[in-house]
């Protein structure tokens, strides 16, 4: 059965947002599964509900565990986990040092994504993206993210993703994206004018300030192409 690994990023942008209750109209369409890994689970349930502002969030997040919409894939290949850690912190430096650029659960949600075969993944996190997908790229981010100069090591880069393989990575933002498309949001179209054009900019927009990594111009053309479609 096809499925879909999350990453923490998009499920807290779609929180934040109050649109998470898109999961369910999305997996019924979708017909696979959506898994976060135990590191995840972590992040969603564990430490928000230790802190007063994100304790609902978290409580969401529980409810869509409940029902299923949501699933957590607990064999996790330790061995996969441990060399992409290995392999994807290693292939940065600053200071002529190793540089950590990725963390546990974005390491165990690409490690889950290779253990069912490469099935795709939901990830916000630029930086993540970019070491997988466009790993030349990434040296800008980090430096304009670190105010300083950082160095890759291509070797080791090229050891990463031909490791890694061809992944599918989408974001928070396309997934909003599709709910609009399916007709999941039409109920919030308001009885204006423009009405279709003032519900997207209401979700798209607040998905990248609630967190997802997208550019203004990938929203125009992803508001443009819903438009015109």
């Amino acid at each position: 059965m096809k499925s879909l690994c999350f990453d923490s990023g998009p499920i807290i942008s779609l929180a934040m947002g109050r649109l998470l209750w898109i999961l369910k109209p999305l997996k019924e369409h979708f017909g696979g599964k959506f898994y976060i890994t135990p590191s995840v689970r972590r992040e969603l349930v564990e430490r928000p509900l230790k802190i007063k502002r994100f304790q609902f969030e978290a409580l969401e997040v529980i409810k869509l565990l409940k029902e299923g919409v949501i699933e957590v894939y607990d064999t996790i290949p330790q061995n996969i986990a441990n060399k992409l850690d290995h392999m994807a912190n290693k292939t940065y430096t600053r200071d002529g040092r190793p540089l950590k650029i990725i963390h546990s659960g974005e390491i165990e949600t690409v490690a889950c994504a290779m253990a069912l075969k490469n099935h795709g993944i939901v990830m916000d996190e630029r930086t993540t993206r970019l070491l997988i997908e466009k790993p030349t790229q990434l040296k800008k981010l980090l430096g304009r993210r670190l105010h300083t100069s950082v160095q890759p090591i291509p070797q080791n880069i090229k050891e990463f993703t031909t490791f890694v393989g061809k992944i599918k990575i989408i974001r928070s933002i396309e997934l909003v994206a599709a709910a609009y498309k399916l007709g999941i949001l039409n109920d919030y179209i308001p009885a204006l004018r423009n009405g279709k054009s003032t519900l997207l900019d209401a979700v798209l927009w607040g998905t990248k300030y609630n967190g997802c990594a997208v550019t203004e111009n990938e929203i125009l053309e992803i508001k443009k192409t819903l438009l015109t479609s």
